[in-house]
């Protein structure tokens, strides 16, 4: 049996062991725990970074496509060339904390390059370029020492996410890559104060972890989530007029037809309405582009006004519309169009000063089991969007009344 002052030198000697192992092990958790922290968070960065890239490559297609085609399909580029391309690529992602840019060939040749010097050089070699043209996209993380931003200022311990994304036409085929470095630093000391928290407040180490280790991941994810937004909107969004662009209402069309045809029952059909404003060419002649878009705008806002909220509108090309009505009759997307057609025709626009009225001559089919897919039903709503205009524009026709002498008479401008 132990005396008083041995067992209280044993209670004492088991406390201090008990201290050293809980702060030992709260010391390798909280390394563990950090760690962890850190790597989820880098793998989230590096998500929403690839997506962001996947959706900023999109983007730029989308808005380029003409002028990408053509440097790819004229590489190597001529300086004029390449000094038009440089300007429009750094203009258009300069607001989204890129740091530089690559576009890469099909065969793994530099076609262009934020940094001039390193185009037409050969990276058929890069595995992650070779991982991009395999699976669609590469990502990874990485801390540059120094690197050169567009502005060509010289920054120095940069946290980068480089990304590989593949740009594929509608068969599959590979068109070209895309080099995207995203500047992440700016996440950097948020995690470093986490870390330090965890290790000033011991006693809720755990729950320090959890805690600020999720405020901080919430916050990241958030301004991530807010750029991927923002590129979304510029991948589905007409610029000019706020409606869907052309790519994203004829997705819309695409995915409403496939439900159609699914359907057992073809009672309730779905229209589409061709939409476009009369003369306005002139707008534009008479009062200058700036007015132009403007009455577009005034035009759109008061169309996607009126429809449904299921229903969908979309720019299809300059002054064009294309409105997307789920479960509706052909009589019923008659009366519709007419009162679109009085809607924009009977109204005045106050535009810079200036008074301007216009009319809108609108063509529609509804879809029939006769037609064979989406785009016979589009042909046939612009064939009476065409038969409208040659009748002296300003009406509606509908497609199953091409023929029939009840089509509406039209009034001239």
């Amino acid at each position: 049996m132990l005396s008083p002052k041995a067992l209280s030198s044993s209670f004492s000697h088991f406390l201090k062991r008990f201290c050293f192992v809980a702060i030992l092990a709260s010391f390798v958790l909280l390394l563990l725990s950090g760690y962890a922290a850190s790597k989820l968070y880098e793998r989230h960065v590096v998500r929403l970074a690839e997506s962001n890239a996947v959706n900023l490559t999109e983007a730029i297609y989308t808005t380029y496509r003409t002028e990408l085609n053509s440097a790819l399909d004229s590489a190597p580029l001529l300086p004029p060339q390449l000094l038009k391309l440089n300007r429009t690529l750094r203009d258009f992602i300069q607001p989204y904390g890129i740091v530089k840019t690559k576009l890469f060939s099909p065969e793994g040749i530099i076609i262009y390059s934020t940094d001039l010097n390193i185009i037409g050089k050969d990276a058929s070699a890069n595995e992650m370029l070779k991982q991009a043209i395999k699976n669609g996209t590469s990502s990874n993380i990485q801390t540059k020492d120094q690197i050169r931003d567009l502005a060509n200022e010289t920054r120095f311990d940069v946290d980068v996410v480089e990304s590989y994304v593949a740009m594929r036409d509608r068969k599959g085929g590979l068109i070209g890559i895309f080099e995207i470095y995203q500047d992440t630093s700016g996440f950097r000391g948020e995690i470093q104060q986490g870390i330090i928290l965890f290790v000033g407040v011991l006693a809720i180490i755990l729950l320090s972890v959890i805690c600020t280790a999720f405020v901080f991941m919430r916050k990241a994810v958030k301004r991530m989530a807010y750029q991927q937004e923002m590129l979304e909107e510029l991948a589905t969004v007409d610029a000019v007029t706020g409606l869907y662009n052309r790519a994203e209402i004829t997705r819309r069309m695409e995915a409403e037809w496939q439900r159609y045809k699914r359907s057992s029952s073809k009672q309730t059909s779905f229209a589409l309405l061709m939409l476009d404003l009369d003369h306005f060419k002139k707008v534009n002649d008479n009062y200058g582009h700036l007015v132009g878009d403007k009455l577009l705008q005034l035009v759109a806002h008061r169309l996607m006004g009126e429809l449904r909220s299921y229903s969908a509108i979309g720019r299809y090309g300059g002054e064009e519309f294309i409105a997307l009505i789920p479960d509706i009759s052909n009589a019923a997307t008659q009366q519709v169009a007419d009162r679109l057609q009085r809607l924009v025709s009977q109204s005045e626009y106050a535009l810079f000063g200036h008074k301007i009225t216009i009319s809108i001559s609108i063509g529609f089919a509804v879809a029939e089991s006769t037609d064979i897919n989406l785009d016979a039903l589009i042909k046939r709503a612009d064939d009476a969007l065409y038969e409208a205009k040659r009748s002296g524009r300003n009406c509606v026709v509908g497609a199953a009344g091409l023929t029939s002498e009840e089509s509406t008479a039209p009034s001239s401008l």
